[in-house]
């Protein structure tokens, strides 16, 4: 590290007065700030968290770590001396953890400059001791006509795979294969690495490395052979009756040109079911586009859904819209109730009136597109809170299907673990073929708020922290185990509470029993009426006169 990168000359009163660069990349990153502030005439201290009274020492600033120093200048001036922490070695040295072998590195006198963290399990050196700037052969007993490092510092050549026997200085016996390579810059020797095998490292790596041969020749008959196309009804994974009764609305649907409306939270499969619609239609030959209209910014939605016309504004080109580019085809607005209300009324008006112009344009273009769109959360709550057009959604809820959240088909849970593990299988090493029974019970009781993609996700990471073919409880995120160890656990059998019969009759009693009841399905269905009412088996409207009577707020 440089002695500084940011020189600042500051007067009398602290205030900075110019600012030299020590090297281009700080430069390049501050000049514009810090040039304001010479220009300013602020304070140092008004800017940086400097300790008061000290001379030296190091701030957080900018999400970076300073060191600085204070130096007393002629005419009554200080510098400041800045100098940016420099990660490089931490990055090293925590990379060089991750080898599977030791890693030691010594400077040219055979002083230690780095162990790694397998070289310290070997040499048994304890967490708490530091063996950097200690000599070699005060580490360990040995002949150092016979040491590998010594060997590769003396003749300056590569001593490669030599086995030593030697004692750390506690006397513990060790056999291991070395391999050294001196380092030389310009011709000057500055020192040598050493790589250390012992017999368990040696076994662990033939080991690893046999299974990795064995997936990589097996890599073209396990990977897929088809090209993605797009998704259909087979993509469906699951066979319970909510999921398939779903299924069965949409294939009946899909040959139809009604505009379908998709409700489901995040990771249900909605863009699954869209392009499934898609292929069973008779559109399937021409295009299927999809946009996200929660991801896209206001400024551009319109332009990308419409096209341009050259000369509309600063830059503009001729260039067709979704609309024009799914012509005879499907257009996908998904998340269609995060758009903003006057974007809204503009498809209104072109669903009403079968035509639509480019931005700019003046020329009318026929609108021959399917739509499908999707909801997040209930249609019906996003009207009442204006955040979707009621002509809207009735326009393009021809068909309104509601996917059902994996909390509600968990029946399905272990046929989805199984199709996305035998899926990805052949990406991995260690291909998890089975899965402990604590898994699917750990599964069981999450949420799963993000759904089947939360899930598929969950899968991937267990697929890469896996060591074998089983997937454990301890192979899980994090949190799924945390949220294990938080359930609550079940109290024993005690007597009910006494009643007040004084006070409250039968009707009361079962009333506030009922009003709890009302409150816990709603929070389990994400306050969705419809699924709510379906799941305590009651009518929709019986389960709205039931909220007006509670007092109950959505």
């Amino acid at each position: 590290m440089q002695f500084y990168d940011i020189l600042f000359t500051l007067d009398s009163d602290g205030r900075f007065q110019n600012v030299a660069w020590g090297n281009e990349e700080s430069e390049e990153l501050y000049h514009l700030l810090f040039d304001s502030w010479v220009s300013r005439r602020r304070k140092a201290s008004s800017v940086f968290p400097l300790p008061d009274g000290a001379d030296s020492g190091s701030f957080l600033w900018d999400k970076d770590t300073f060191f600085f120093r204070i130096l007393p200048a002629p005419d009554n001036q200080t510098y400041l001396f800045l100098a940016r922490e420099d990660l490089s070695p931490y990055l090293f040295a925590r990379a060089l953890d991750q080898v599977s072998e030791g890693v030691q590195i010594y400077d040219k006198n055979a002083c230690v400059v780095y162990f790694n963290k397998v070289t310290r399990q070997i040499s048994y050196i304890p967490s708490g001791v530091d063996p950097r700037g200690r000599h070699l052969l005060d580490l360990y007993n040995l002949d150092e006509n016979i040491s590998t490092t010594m060997t590769a510092l003396r003749t300056r050549s590569p001593v490669i795979n030599r086995v030593d026997h030697f004692k750390t200085s506690d006397d513990t016996p060790i056999a291991t294969a070395n391999t050294s390579y001196p380092i030389l810059r310009g011709g000057e020797l500055l020192g040598t690495v050493s790589f250390d095998q012992t017999e368990e490292i040696v076994r662990k790596n033939i080991k690893r490395l046999e299974e990795t041969l064995r997936a990589l020749q097996t890599y073209d008959s396990r990977a897929p052979q088809v090209t993605f196309s797009g998704y259909t009804f087979d993509n469906v994974i699951g066979h319970s009756p909510k999921l398939r009764e779903i299924v069965a609305i949409a294939r009946k649907v899909a040959p139809q040109d009604s505009s379908i409306l998709l409700v489901g939270e995040t990771g249900t499969g909605k863009e699954i079911f869209a392009q499934s619609i898609h292929q069973a239609s008779s559109r399937r030959g021409k295009k299927f586009l999809a946009i996200n209209c929660a991801a896209i910014p206001e400024t551009l939605i319109e332009s990308l859904l419409f096209g341009t016309q050259k000369g509309s504004f600063t830059g503009s080109e001729n260039k067709a819209g979704y609309f024009e580019e799914a012509s005879g085809g499907t257009l996908f607005l998904d998340e269609l109730n995060s758009m903003s209300l006057g974007m809204q009324s503009k498809i209104l008006r072109v669903i009403q009136e079968n035509s639509f112009r480019r931005v700019g344009g003046s020329k009318d273009l026929k609108l021959d597109v399917r739509i499908i769109s999707s909801c997040n959360q209930d249609p019906f709550r996003s009207i009442a809170d204006n955040q979707f057009r009621r002509d809207l959604f009735y326009r393009l809820s021809t068909v309104m299907l509601e996917l059902p959240p994996l909390r509600e088909h968990l029946e399905d849970l272990e046929e989805l673990v199984q199709y996305h593990l035998n899926a990805t299988a052949y990406q991995y090493v260690h291909a998890i073929t089975a899965v402990d029974p604590q898994v699917y019970a750990i599964l069981r009781a999450y949420n799963w708020p993000g759904n089947v993609r939360e899930l598929f996700h969950v899968l991937d990471y267990a697929q890469n922290v896996a060591d074998s073919d089983t997937m454990r409880p301890e192979h899980l995120p994090s949190y799924l185990l945390k949220h294990r160890a938080a359930a609550p656990v079940p109290a024993a059998a005690s007597a009910p509470p006494a009643i007040d019969f004084s006070t409250a009759t039968l009707q009361s009693l079962l009333d506030d029993y009922e009003h709890q009841i009302l409150l816990q399905a709603l929070e389990h269905c994400g306050y969705n009426i419809s699924r709510t009412a379906e799941t305590l088996g009651i009518l929709r409207q019986s389960l709205q006169y039931r909220i007006r009577k509670y007092g109950i707020v959505l």
